[in-house]
């Protein structure tokens, strides 16, 4: 009865509207398919300087579109204190935004309470239907998923590719590393000829387990860091280190500093990082970029995710502009000013972005084609950064006991697993 005066209700507001289903998840008969009246959306995110330039203005562009909709954008100035934020909001749903930028990771336990709006539904709305989403690219697609349902909508998204002092390899005739041994070969002679560092990794938790996904092995539950693979991914970095061919960021916190200071010959970073390294280089030599020199990759950069707590109104308005956000077109307008990769296959084989000047879009076809991610499970977050923090520490310090410290990391992993 009381399913039956909603609906009256909601027909009578001219809305199509059905029971809830469990955790405030729309059916199909409860979606908004027009926004009639006016209607405010906000959204949380970490976008600054040049970036937070591009993102308003592609905002002006949806609301200039969509004269209906309000689009208020709430900067909180990093990624950290974004998550610390929609951590702590969880606990009041009322005070959650329409919409915030989130790694998949941060929103396991919001989703598994039913707090995060699955998209499913109004991706498959023959009224709102999204523009070809099998063209955004298969792995970005899968990790906004859990238990079949896309909850996120991939936008500022990246993965690491191998940046390297181009005119120093031409001296040295050598060519940019394809695999883990050329990489390690091509560092030792930058080393002997050159007396720097050949290489280094800015991000050691995403160099451990994409070395460990090289070996076949998925960084979950079920990985023993006391194994094979994982002392492999150790001693490898460690054994550069050692004869001085690898460095780590150590205080410069990223490579992009010393590459343009010429005291790494090349260094493992995001494909997004691009706009530092001309900045850092200067015109001091010629800059080259080739895909990360390994078999796979790690998607990475933020999804965007609409809060169950919206109404109904806003969440048809948050959709929208999602959707406004990952054309074709504005995917190739953000990735040219921001240095992020387009989502969609189309834009990253277009002549206009391969044409932007951008130093990654003649690559990254090649580069992302064997993207992976990390599973979205309980504890994933901390395991990753955790693995980072003992690599460095193990770096740090070449003489510690590699054993005792990865027995420790499995104690430690043991504990965050749980």
């Amino acid at each position: 009865m009381k399913c039956k005066k909603l609906l009256a209700l909601a027909l009578s507001l001219g809305l199509m509207t059905g029971c809830s289903s469990k955790g405030g998840q729309p059916t199909n008969e409860e979606i908004v398919t027009e926004i009639k009246e006016p209607v405010e959306i906000t959204f949380w995110h970490a976008m600054n300087g040049d970036l937070e330039k591009s993102l308003q203005k592609l905002t002006n562009s949806f609301m200039d579109a969509n004269p209906n909709v309000k689009v208020t954008l709430q900067n909180q100035a990093s990624y950290p204190e974004l998550q610390q934020k929609i951590t702590a909001t969880v606990a009041s749903p009322k005070d959650l935004p329409t919409i915030s930028q989130a790694y998949p990771d941060w929103m396991f336990n919001p989703i598994q309470d039913g707090l995060v709006t699955d998209l499913t539904p109004y991706i498959e709305n023959e009224t709102l239907k999204f523009d070809n989403y099998d063209d955004i690219l298969p792995s970005l697609r899968e990790a906004s998923k859990i238990d079949g349902k896309i909850y996120g909508m991939p936008f500022n998204k990246s993965t690491e590719v191998l940046w390297y002092n181009k005119t120093l390899l031409d001296e040295l005739n050598l060519q940019p590393p394809t695999n883990y041994k050329e990489l390690a070969a091509v560092a030792k002679e930058i080393k002997d000829k050159k007396g720097i560092p050949g290489v280094g990794f800015d991000a050691l938790h995403t160099y451990y387990t994409t070395f460990l996904k090289t070996e076949g092995k998925v960084f979950d539950s079920s990985v023993d860091v006391t194994g094979k693979e994982s002392v492999d991914a150790v001693n490898y970095y460690l054994e550069g280190i050692k004869n001085g061919s690898f460095r780590i960021a150590g205080t410069d916190k990223f490579l992009s500093g010393p590459f343009g200071n010429e005291t790494v010959g090349m260094y493992v970073g995001s494909n997004a990082g691009e706009n530092f390294v001309k900045q850092g280089v200067d015109g001091k030599f010629e800059i080259g970029v080739a895909p990360y020199p390994t078999s796979t990759s790690l998607q990475q950069g933020t999804d965007l995710y609409v809060f169950s707590s919206a109404t109904p109104e806003q969440k048809t308005a948050a959709y929208e502009f999602l959707k406004f956000l990952t054309t074709k077109e504005n995917q190739i307008q953000w990735a040219s000013e921001t240095g992020y990769m387009p989502v969609r296959t189309s834009a990253i084989e277009s002549d206009e972005y391969k044409n932007s000047g951008s130093l990654i879009a003649p690559i990254l076809s090649d580069a992302t084609k064997n993207l992976y991610t990390n599973p979205n499970v309980a504890g994933a977050d901390a395991a990753y950064r955790e693995a980072g923090t003992v690599l460095e520490g193990i770096l740090a310090d070449p003489k510690s006991d590699v054993t005792k410290k990865l027995e420790g990391f499995k104690s430690t992993l043991n504990s965050i697993w749980e």
